[in-house]
Order: C-alpha cells, then sequence, then structure tokens
C-alpha cells in the first residue's frame, strides 16, 4: 500500500475513534462474568470510626516504626487466627478513632503502589504498612499507642491474594512447548499485521526461560526490541555474552527502558511513550518483554492493541495467555474471571475521563501516546509499522 495512502486511512482511523470517544458510554462486560472484585481505592480507605462488635476484633498497641514507616504491632498472627481473622479478610484497623480498611496480606507487593495492608510475616509478627509509603507518617501512628484490628469483609481479598501468589514451574518439561514455556507467541488482534509484533519472558534475565526466549526470538525475525524491565547494568549482570540478544543489544537495535511497575504512575508512563517512540522510529518484526513478559508487556500489549482497533474481549484474551501458560488459569473459572477484568481496569485508570468502550479503546491508547510525549505524527508511524 502507498505510505501515502495508509497513513491516510490511519488518520480516519484515529479520528473516527476520538469522534466515538467524544459520545460513548460505559458497558463494560467481562469476558465471561463480573466477578467480585475489591476497588484498588477501597484498600486505602479511612471513615470516621463506627461501633464494632467484640467477634472478630483484637487489640493492641504500635511497638515500633522501621526506617521505611512499617507499623509493627504488638498483636501476632495467633492472635489474628484466635478470633477469625485470615489472610484474604479485609480488616478495619482502628487508629486514634480512624478505621483504615485494608487486607491481611503476607508481603507488601500484595496490594497495589500507596494501599495499605496487614502484613503476617512468617515469624508471626504483624505489621501495618503501605506498599511504598510511610504508614507512620501517614496515620500519625508511634510507639505504645493503641489500635484495633476487627473484621470488615470475611474474604473479600481472598481471590486478589490468590492471585497475587500464583506458583509457576521451571522445568522445561512441565510445558507442552518452548514457546508456551517461554510465554513466547505473535500479538494477532486486530489490524495488527501477521509476523509484526511479539512478546515474551525475559530472553537476558539468566533463568531457565532465557534461552527459548532468546531462541524464539531470532527465529521470526525481530528486528525491534522493547525492553521494559532492565537498566544496562542489571541486564548486562545475567544476559548470555554469546546470545542472539547481545549481538542486537550490541547492533543498537535494543531500548532499555528499566520501568518498575506502576502502569498507573507518571514515570511509567514516560518511559513507556520513550518505547512506543522507538518502535515508531524502527523496524518490525519487534519484541516487547519485561521479565515474565505478563505486566508490564501486559501492559503496553493492551495499549498497541487497543490502539489499533482490538476490541475488549480480543485484548482480554491475549492478556490471559500469560496466565494459561505460566499458572494453568482455565477459562470459564472463578480465578480467571477474576484475573480477566484487569485490562479493563487497566484502560479504565489511564482512561482521563473516557469511557471505556470497544468504540473508543483507540481514542484512550491514542490520548494516553500523547500524554506521554508521542506526537500524532510518531502515533500514525507506529500504527503503520504495526499494519
Amino acid at each position: 500500500m502507498n505510505k501515502r495512502i495508509r497513513n491516510l486511512l490511519i488518520f480516519l482511523m484515529i479520528a473516527i475513534s476520538l469522534v466515538f470517544s467524544s459520545c460513548a458510554t460505559s458497558t463494560h462486560m467481562n469476558v465471561e462474568e463480573e466477578a467480585p472484585a475489591v476497588a484498588a481505592e477501597e484498600t486505602t480507605a479511612m471513615m470516621p470510626m463506627a461501633e464494632k462488635m467484640k467477634e472478630n476484633s483484637v487489640a493492641g498497641v504500635f511497638v515500633e516504626a522501621d526506617k521505611y514507616g512499617n507499623l509493627l504491632t504488638s498483636i501476632t498472627k495467633d492472635d489474628l487466627d484466635a478470633v477469625g481473622l485470615s489472610f484474604g479478610d479485609m480488616v478495619n484497623v482502628t487508629v486514634e478513632g480512624m478505621d483504615y480498611v485494608c487486607p491481611i496480606v503476607s508481603t507488601y507487593s500484595d496490594v497495589d503502589v500507596g494501599d495499605f495492608l496487614l502484613r503476617a510475616k512468617d515469624d508471626g509478627s504483624i505489621y501495618f504498612a503501605i506498599n511504598y509509603g510511610n504508614c507512620a507518617k501517614k496515620t500519625g501512628a508511634v510507639a505504645d499507642m493503641p489500635l484495633t484490628i476487627s473484621m470488615n469483609n470475611k474474604g473479600a481479598y481472598l481471590l486478589e491474594y490468590q492471585t497475587r501468589h500464583l506458583e509457576k514451574s521451571e522445568v522445561r518439561s512441565d510445558y507442552a512447548s518452548d514457546a508456551i514455556f517461554a510465554n513466547f507467541r505473535e500479538v494477532k488482534t486486530s489490524n495488527i499485521g501477521s509476523g509484526i509484533l511479539y512478546r515474551s519472558a525475559s530472553p537476558v534475565l539468566g533463568d531457565a526461560r532465557a534461552p527459548y526466549a532468546d531462541k524464539l526470538a531470532m527465529s521470526v525475525g525481530i528486528k525491534t526490541i522493547v525492553n521494559l524491565a532492565d537498566s544496562e547494568e542489571s541486564m548486562m549482570s545475567t544476559i548470555d555474552p554469546n546470545s542472539w540478544y547481545k549481538t542486537m543489544y550490541d547492533a543498537g537495535h535494543v531500548v532499555l527502558l528499566d520501568m518498575d511497575v506502576d502502569y498507573s504512575g507518571e514515570e511509567f508512563g514516560k518511559l513507556l511513550g520513550q518505547g512506543f517512540k522507538y518502535m515508531a522510529a524502527n523496524e518490525p518484526p519487534y519484541l516487547v518483554h519485561c521479565n515474565e513478559g505478563k505486566d508490564r508487556a501486559g501492559f503496553a500489549s493492551v495499549i498497541l492493541e487497543a490502539l489499533m482497533g482490538a476490541d475488549l474481549n480480543e485484548i482480554t484474551y491475549d492478556y490471559m495467555m500469560s496466565y494459561s501458560n505460566y499458572y494453568g488459569v482455565q477459562k470459564g473459572t472463578e480465578k480467571y474471571n477474576y484475573i480477566a477484568d484487569t485490562p479493563y481496569n487497566m484502560l479504565m485508570t489511564i482512561s482521563n475521563g473516557m469511557e471505556v468502550t470497544d468504540k473508543n479503546l483507540s481514542a484512550i491508547a491514542y490520548d494516553y501516546m500523547i500524554r506521554n510525549g508521542l506526537t500524532t505524527d510518531e502515533i500514525v508511524e507506529l500504527m503503520g509499522n504495526l499494519m
């Protein structure tokens, strides 16, 4: 196709998408059925203290705050067990007349960045904390100040907690193919050309999957690589110096973005924008990867697929293949349905006030790219490259 005609068609796609976005209404339906979920903001909610029943409640004091502001309590895991409070429960942590609603979990990363949590450590100690935040400063809690932990909603966070603790095998023979083991696949959603866009686990992480991802990327003729996870230092500490990937890096065909995992963050968006600019300026086929090829690569794929006109079903199907590949999460199960809301929630987070419908997904992606440093010409070039 003549490049001028191609670019005109892309401009028309963008214009039509933007028109639809101005009048669309939200009609979100999950791929299967809408599963019960806990909104991210609910885990950080604060409200005036209400009268609470003594059942499912335990009292104690704060012992100390560590240097990050995580608050050690005098309450133990055994104390929580004794009153029926367990992992995945949403609880009220009452401090100085305020209730902080959060889940009982085992690690900080069991909640989103900025959310409150009640952490039960392996040694039985209980910490009140904020993931990547200073809980002591936020709440004003100090040593010897009393607190109460009481039930808010039994098991309301359990699916989310279990999702964040899915386990995968590191043994190749446990998987049906090299591609499934390496979570390597072509992105085949609407308007993306054949053999143009691929995603995978990291070919440079130095783990069991890396050599397979490296070999598969070479086999499909990848010309441009967007590494979302690494800095030069981290990549060089694990890369096989004799790998195909190393020759690609030495030849200048790899961009290293060193991104965190907070896709709602400003820095994340700016760095991903740089990755999209790099794709616009370089030839396909493209490989987009992070470490597992699941979260950061999942988000980048959602944006590219939406930009090119995929609907939510297509986007969600591709996103969920990582969970099928790694963890055997089966379509139609409660866990699948719960995780399958993620692409919609991602698009909601970055939609800048637009309603999330199939008619305006491309406009949301276009607007996201504009906000994160791309020009219209660069977006047009990227779209043309992906066709």
